[in-house]
């Protein structure tokens, strides 16, 4: 667990992660707004939940921490001291990966929380509570898997994952309904979403939420072995 331990130290303590918490905190102001307001229903909840925190910040978050993670390794040249260790090419993919989660769901507390008290506003239950926080989570985990991997293949990660973002999964799938079965975001919100009752029908999911969980943890596994794929055969110094 050293690589995990280290890669946590240093994206915890970096200007680039803390000012995530400027789209993170965006969650909390609408959920404050929602609640003085007096805006509070299942369909406030699947928008900031579900079109806020799960398809546009929990992404990003992800994304730049991933990115972060293998890029500065390649940028510094320790990525060769890492490859020549005595540890597997997946399992330094693994640690990466783990590091990512683990400060993605640390950055995105405040809104988890915010969501969290929403949804005790709204009545929901704790367990559509807690389906809001497991597609949460979810989704930065299969997009901290895949963008490390992007990283190891592309220089240029991180604009590609933020044209990913913003052009696939906040715009195209967002709005056709079969985009929707080959998106990340999508999959998470069905988790989210899937037990409210009474929404739009545009903010209704699609799909079950089991079939959502097998699709993200499929897409994850693959990622994560593409990646110690990469790393095994890229041309270190």
């Amino acid at each position: 667990m050293t690589v995990t331990l280290l890669t946590i130290r240093a994206l915890l303590f970096r200007r680039r992660s803390l000012a995530l918490l400027l789209p993170v905190l965006s969650v909390p102001v609408f959920v404050a707004i929602a609640i003085v307001r007096g805006d509070v229903s299942p369909d406030s909840q699947a928008i900031i939940a579900g079109r806020l925190l799960i398809t546009t910040v929990a992404p990003l978050v992800a994304l730049v921490l991933a990115v972060t993670a293998i890029g500065d390794e390649r940028e510094s040249g320790t990525i060769v001291y890492l490859a020549t260790a005595r540890i597997s090419r997946l399992q330094i993919v693994l640690e990466k990966a783990l590091a990512g989660v683990v400060c993605s769901i640390v950055l995105l507390l405040p809104a988890l929380i915010a969501i969290g008290i929403l949804g005790s506003h709204l009545g929901i239950g704790s367990s559509n509570i807690m389906r809001g926080i497991a597609g949460t989570v979810l989704v930065a985990a299969v997009y901290t898997c895949v963008f490390i991997t992007v990283g190891l293949l592309l220089k240029r990660a991180l604009v590609a994952g933020i044209v990913y973002i913003l052009i696939w999964e906040g715009a195209i799938a967002t709005v056709a309904p079969s985009a929707e079965r080959v998106s990340m975001t999508a999959w998470a919100r069905a988790i989210s979403d899937g037990g409210l009752y009474g929404l739009q029908r545009d903010l209704m999911p699609t799909q079950s939420a089991m079939s959502a969980v097998v699709a993200l943890l499929i897409v994850s596994a693959f990622a994560v072995a593409l990646g110690a794929w990469r790393l095994n055969r890229m041309d270190l110094p």
